[in-house]
């Protein structure tokens, strides 16, 4: 949106300016400035600017600006400012009759004023306004997870972009996958064109794009219509928002009505500047609070019943009640070669571009291993997939930062306070020394998946043998069958007849088929913990 040619005047800077005529079109809006003195110049004309001429080209061809009137171009402007005795003595009446007549504003200009003068004091004044339209007062000092505070802010700087512009605005966080809007107009535009959230920074209909800034990327999309070439078309600014080395942020202005003017990208830079911002320091925050949240981690694994009143003044000092509870999980880089902690910072700002970074605090334990503690909220249901779906995106976004990371991952669900983090994390260590050894193609294990394997106390040289040797016979289709009729058979009590039902087969074809199993197994029947420790085996093979 431009200025308003009255608000102009009505600046100290233009004291001596003053109009002819169109006194009734001041309300008339400049999106743009051009300087025109050829007497054809006015067919470039675009719209909505303001024009300053010397006046020589209405000395030198009189009627042009009559020619410019009759071929439409002139009623196009949104005003025109003539130097005051350069070329003309007099303004002719007849110019002052058309300018009153489609109600143009005509101004005159002072002579020693230069053109470049006008045009700075125009810009800052548009610069200036937009500024202050856009001051966001602050609510308070900023701390580590005030989402209030960011939410509201961003809420304020797209509302007073649609306020300054008309155009509705668009913000699609992507830690938080969460969007925001400046009012429902922006949504119902995107209803109205089948437009999802996604297409703004991924369209998935035919559509073209323009790069109108390299240094934010700021770019122009619009969708393309093959069948009506003429018809209705949408178009929409976007600008990624980048703090700490990671995206943050899309920031979407909807050209709902027209292409954005002049000054309209002024008011978007604006926008994006104080979005910026506001990621910014949000990513500073979370670098200085992550140190504390770490600290208070180690305390807490270490803490013993004297430790209790020092544990509760650094959790108030973070901004964390002691009845909070998380899911606790605990992840392990195994590249021996690599050190995590030497990547810290990577980790870091990883983490607060993934999806789990939400309601959730990262903290390293030593070199190679941290636990990530993911706040649960009554509203919250933490199933198992969007908890390995949210792991995972951490993961591919450590990989590809760092490919030759190697993290594994265990989840425990259950919702541990910071004072039971010691034993959170004993729990997640005895889950992750299992399901390496039951389930080695994994990289995620969850507690709810091992269930009460995670407490037996197998030898690990035992346990490796014995799978070993269950692997390697499963090497062979047939002795898979095998041993899933095995698996039944334990299952139920060793009845012959209930797994020859529950495995649709005869009940012969059961016996032959353990009689096999016993030649190449040698299996103790007799022994209850022998056949224990094969039904365990058989529990977490993949039958």
């Amino acid at each position: 949106m431009g200025i308003a040619i009255k608000t102009l005047l009505e600046q100290e800077f233009f004291k001596d300016f003053y109009i002819v005529a169109g006194e009734k079109g001041l309300h008339k809006e400049v999106q743009g400035i051009a300087i025109m003195d050829a007497p054809d110049a006015y067919r470039w004309t675009k719209g909505k600017e303001l024009i300053i001429t010397s006046g020589y080209s209405i000395s030198m061809v009189p009627g042009s600006i009559k020619n410019a009137f009759d071929e439409g171009f002139m009623q196009t402007i949104s005003g025109m400012m003539i130097k005051r005795g350069r070329h003309l003595s007099q303004i002719p009446e007849e110019i002052i009759r058309l300018f009153n007549q489609y109600q143009i504003p005509l101004i005159s200009m002072p002579f020693e004023i230069g053109y470049m003068e006008v045009m700075q004091q125009v810009n800052t004044i548009v610069m200036n306004r937009t500024i202050r339209r856009f001051q966001i007062h602050k609510n308070g000092a900023l701390t580590l997870g005030d989402t209030t505070y960011k939410v509201q802010k961003i809420k304020k700087i797209l509302q007073a972009v649609e306020v300054e512009m008309d155009f509705p605005a668009f913000l699609y966080d992507v830690g938080e996958q969460e969007g925001y809007y400046s009012s429902a107009n922006f949504k119902r535009i995107s209803e109205r064109y089948g437009l999802k959230e996604s297409d703004y920074w991924d369209p998935q209909i035919d559509h073209n794009s323009y790069t109108l800034c390299d240094y934010i990327q700021m770019t122009r999309i619009r969708l393309c219509n093959e069948r009506e070439r003429d018809g209705a078309r949408v178009s929409w600014i976007l600008i990624p928002i980048s703090a700490g080395g990671n995206l943050q942020a899309y920031f979407v202005v909807m050209e709902s009505r027209e292409f954005l003017d002049y000054y309209d990208e002024y008011s978007i830079r604006i926008a994006y500047l104080l979005l910026q911002a506001i990621y910014e320091q949000i990513v500073i925050a979370q670098s200085i609070g992550n140190m504390g949240i770490e600290n208070l981690v180690l305390l807490a694994m270490h803490s013993t019943g004297e430790d209790e009143e020092r544990l509760l003044y650094q959790a108030s000092q973070q901004g964390i009640s002691m009845n909070t509870r998380y899911v606790c999980i605990l992840f392990h880089q195994k590249n021996e070669q690599i050190s995590a902690r030497d990547k810290r910072e990577m980790y870091i700002t990883v983490f607060q571009s993934s999806s789990i970074s939400k309601n959730s605090k990262i903290a390293f334990l030593d070199e190679n291993a941290g636990v990530i503690l993911a706040e649960i909220w009554e509203s919250e249901k933490h199933k198992k997939e969007d908890i390995q779906e949210r792991i995972l995106d951490f993961y591919n976004k450590i990989t590809e930062k760092c490919p030759d990371m190697e993290l594994e991952f265990a989840v425990l669900r259950e919702g541990k306070k910071l004072s039971q983090l010691k034993e959170a994390l004993e729990k997640c260590g005895k889950i992750m020394k299992m399901g390496k050894k039951l389930y080695p193609e994994r990289k995620i294990w969850d507690y709810e998946t091992i269930g009460p394997f995670t407490w037996l106390q197998i030898p690990d040289e035992e346990l490796d043998k014995m799978l070993l040797e269950y692997r390697n016979l499963m090497k062979d289709e047939k002795n898979i069958e095998l041993l899933r009729t095995l698996k039944i058979y334990l299952e139920n009590n060793m009845n012959f007849s209930v797994t020859a039902e529950k495995m649709y087969v005869h009940i012969n074809t059961i016996r032959k088929r353990i009689d096999k199993l016993n030649t190449i197994l040698q299996i103790e029947w007799d022994s209850y913990m022998s056949r224990l420790k094969l039904e365990i085996l058989l529990q977490f093979l993949e039958l």
